[in-house]
């Protein structure tokens, strides 16, 4: 994989932005095995998967915890990591429009720069635990230009965390609630809160990506994920959700990103 260690000046945050991004390269294993490769065949583009780092942490996660290089490289897949600070990637009530950063601007730059494929067939969203979250707030808010999204531990149910009913998440940092709201009546029907989001994509027949999630059958945000699937079937969606022995941590996550990308 060639890496990219890339920064660039955000017009939607009024800041520079730290991205880092994998691109399927001949590697020494094609050379020495004589494989046929048409990476750098003209007109070449490859599927792009946009995957979300967690609460607390950068765009450097999933490259120094995972083995995401490989599993991309295995699969012919770009990959694109960006930075986004504590901020669900929404646009925060009392802060910088992480939405408009995330879903509009990253894949126009990144589309400009890189040979990736800017159709919706393959350009895909995933992200463990917030960014879970903010992969189906931007799939479902943009579904024209994600034709898949997948979430690992996902915050989807964000009204339980709001509500205190989300145990053991704790020690939240402050640009939480910049991100979220004051109070329920801030969040509450609104498009951050994915099922109303979701109700309106399925009464406006805009196309709907592929949903996938996954969840540990240890871990404290497992009620979170029964909540957001009860509610997207009700909403008569078809998502594919498996639960597997786990715990919220990046064995899971190294685990299953493996299954996200074989989905995909």
């Amino acid at each position: 994989m060639a890496h990219i260690d890339c920064s660039f000046y955000s017009g939607a945050l009024l800041k520079n932005v730290h991205v880092i991004a994998y691109l399927p390269t001949m590697s020494a294993d094609d050379m020495l095995e004589d494989r046929v490769t048409d990476y750098y065949a003209p007109g070449k583009k490859f599927p792009v998967l946009y995957l979300l780092h967690g609460m607390y942490g950068d765009c450097l996660d999933w490259p120094l915890k995972s083995g995401i290089e490989e599993y991309a490289q295995e699969k012919g897949i770009a990959v694109v990591m960006p930075s986004v600070e504590n901020s669900f990637y929404m646009q925060m009530r009392h802060g910088e429009n992480y939405l408009k950063f995330a879903a509009e601007e990253l894949p126009e730059f990144m589309g400009k720069m890189f040979p990736l494929c800017e159709d919706r067939e393959h350009t895909y969203i995933a992200g463990l635990s917030m960014g879970g979250y903010g992969a189906y707030r931007i799939a479902l808010a943009f579904p024209e230009r994600f034709g898949a999204v997948a979430s690992l531990s996902g915050a989807l149910d964000v009204l339980s965390i709001l509500t205190g009913d989300a145990a053991h998440v704790t020690h939240l940092p402050a640009a939480y609630k910049r991100a979220l709201a004051d109070n329920l009546s801030e969040f509450a029907g609104t498009d951050d809160d994915l099922l109303c989001l979701a109700k309106k994509l399925k009464e406006s027949g805009a196309p709907v990506p592929r949903m996938f999630m996954t969840v540990g059958t240890e871990d404290f945000i497992l009620p979170l994920n029964e909540a957001f699937y009860a509610g997207m079937r009700e909403l008569g969606f078809d998502i594919a959700y498996e639960k597997h022995p786990g715990e919220h941590n990046w064995q899971f996550w190294d685990t299953y990103i493996q299954d996200v990308l074989s989905w995909l």
